[in-house]
């Protein structure tokens, strides 16, 4: 019986993913990790990754960004705990009775909903200590407080922050002003009769240069997938880059080949011109699929172990790259537009952070766990 074959395929290391949370756990030995999968598991896919650490990681919490998400998950009988750690729309609390997560509050209309529509429900509290983003100022914690004790429906488990220039060793001071805020917030709280199971502010970046055992649990994002928010040129970005292994390669196929002449156009906009007569192959993937379409022209990729430039501008779903002649090519080749370097190297090129690139790659290309 013949097989259907995939022209696009994203696959996923499990043993590169389970790597990199038992390196993290080893810099923390004292604080548990738990793996961020919102924005579709940084592009590696929902599903996938939260199968993988449903099975080979033992976590308080898988991290997502959405109720959307946490739903996706429960939907596929993820077992282990779900925290939302972004926005809710208050009036959602009140379309089910009982949802099974654990959810981020840093307003009094979300307390308030929470409390009257989902008794029972466990909470963590995000305070704003410097990123001026979701979460309580300093100078409303008291007015805060005045509601949060009149909500006796729900379950207080624990407390958190952002930090937001911990990926830069030169703002170091930022970071540790943030760390000395959050602890002034959070002896607030606990002088009004509250207690927190769990206190967390760091991401990747936080997890490698903060260790105080103040903090007992760690929201592990970048990190968790095998690469790095520091610089190259840091120390943090070395030891990084040495350890840690990216967990996603993404290919495409040859779709077709061709000669073209001295002279000829290729692609929109005729952004590249022959200059001599040469063989290109068209590839079945394009900024559709999350190539971005400012690589047109800048970068190559990888056919039988050899670099082969990009030409031409990135179309919605094909991308045309030029075969040097050494390389013997036929249509449906395999060829490699991401491997676990290409991210970095494609962030450089576009003045841009891996994030970006990793979030951009298109859900509905196949993701296979390896």
């Amino acid at each position: 019986m013949s097989t259907y074959k995939t022209l696009n395929e994203i696959t996923i290391s499990s043993s590169a993913i389970v790597h990199n949370h038992q390196y993290f756990q080893k810099l923390n030995p004292q604080t548990q990790i738990c793996p961020v999968v919102k924005a579709n598991a940084y592009g590696h896919g929902l599903i996938e990754i939260a199968k993988i650490i449903n099975r080979s990681i033992n976590t308080p919490y898988i991290m997502v960004d959405s109720l959307y998400e946490a739903y996706e998950l429960q939907k596929q009988k993820i077992k282990t705990p779900i925290m939302i750690m972004g926005y809710t729309d208050p009036q959602n609390y009140s379309v089910w009775k009982k949802l099974p997560f654990t959810f981020t509050v840093y307003d009094t209309d979300s307390l308030l909903a929470l409390n009257q529509h989902q008794k029972g429900a466990k909470i963590h509290i995000k305070l704003d200590t410097g990123m001026c983003r979701l979460g309580i100022q300093k100078e409303n914690i008291a007015q805060f407080i005045k509601t949060l004790k009149t909500c006796k429906n729900l379950k207080i488990e624990g407390i958190f922050s952002h930090l937001s220039q911990a990926d830069d060793p030169k703002k170091i001071t930022f970071t540790k002003n943030q760390i000395k805020l959050f602890k002034e917030m959070v002896t607030i709280f606990e002088k009004a009769g509250f207690t927190f199971k769990y206190k967390h502010i760091s991401a990747t970046a936080g997890a490698t240069i903060i260790h105080d055992p103040y903090f007992n649990l760690i929201r592990l994002g970048l990190g968790f997938y095998g690469y790095s928010p520091f610089g190259p040129h840091t120390n943090e970005g070395r030891q990084h880059r040495l350890h840690l292994q990216p967990a996603l390669n993404f290919t495409s196929k040859i779709a077709l080949i061709k000669n073209i002449h001295p002279g000829n156009q290729v692609s929109y906009g005729g952004t590249y011109i022959a200059k001599q007569d040469e063989t290109i192959a068209i590839l079945t993937a394009g900024y559709g699929e999350g190539i971005p379409r400012d690589l047109s022209n800048k970068t190559s990729f990888i056919l039988k172990n050899i670099q082969c430039p990009v030409i031409g501008n990135i179309c919605m779903n094909m991308t045309i790259i030029k075969i040097p002649r050494t390389v013997h090519a036929k249509i449906g080749d395999t060829v490699t537009i991401i491997d676990p370097y290409s991210i970095y190297k494609f962030s450089n090129i576009l003045n841009t952070i891996p994030y970006t690139i990793l979030t951009g790659l298109h859900p509905s290309t196949k993701r296979t766990i390896i």
